[in-house]
């Protein structure tokens, strides 16, 4: 995972609600109301004013997502760094016919308090990383209450 992936994510999310709030207003204001009236079924009404609603709630979802996603940021953030051990470097080349390459990363740490293992990987790096982990030994920005959560510091 990237430093700030997250964030990023949350950031996204964000804008993404404000469209859907600001598209849910203009449709609840600008064409609905006007089409809203006692000459109507109930039915006709109750579609009409269904749109601006499911906008609302496609507004609430990503104010809801972006909200998690920042909370992660956050307490990765501020969490804790480990030495994990690399495990292996792979090379791929992009597409057919390229010379265009990308790596990923492979690493794992056993958590001395529970014994339990977490792997950690970082993917599509563009530059081989081997040099700069000749030891083994990898720098991960780990959740304290979740090390599922975490980035490679690379």
């Amino acid at each position: 995972m990237k430093r700030h992936e997250n964030l990023h994510s949350a950031i996204l999310s964000f804008v993404v609600a404000v469209l859907f709030l600001g598209a849910g207003l203009v449709v609840n204001f600008v064409v609905i109301k006007p089409l809203v009236s006692d000459d109507n079924t109930p039915l006709e009404n109750f579609i009409f004013t269904m749109l601006p609603t499911l906008l609302f709630i496609a507004a609430a979802l990503f104010l809801i997502t972006g909200g998690y996603a920042l909370a992660n940021d956050i307490m990765i953030e501020k969490g804790e760094t480990i030495t994990a051990d690399l495990t292996s470097i792979n090379e791929y080349f992009v597409g057919s016919g390229t010379s265009a390459v990308h790596y990923n990363l492979f690493c794992e740490w056993r958590n001395p308090a529970n014994g339990k293992k977490y792997k950690f990987r970082a993917k599509n790096l563009p530059t081989n990383p081997k040099q700069k982990f000749a030891d083994g030994k990898v720098l991960v920005k780990i959740n304290k209450s979740d090390p599922r959560q975490y980035y490679i510091m690379l």
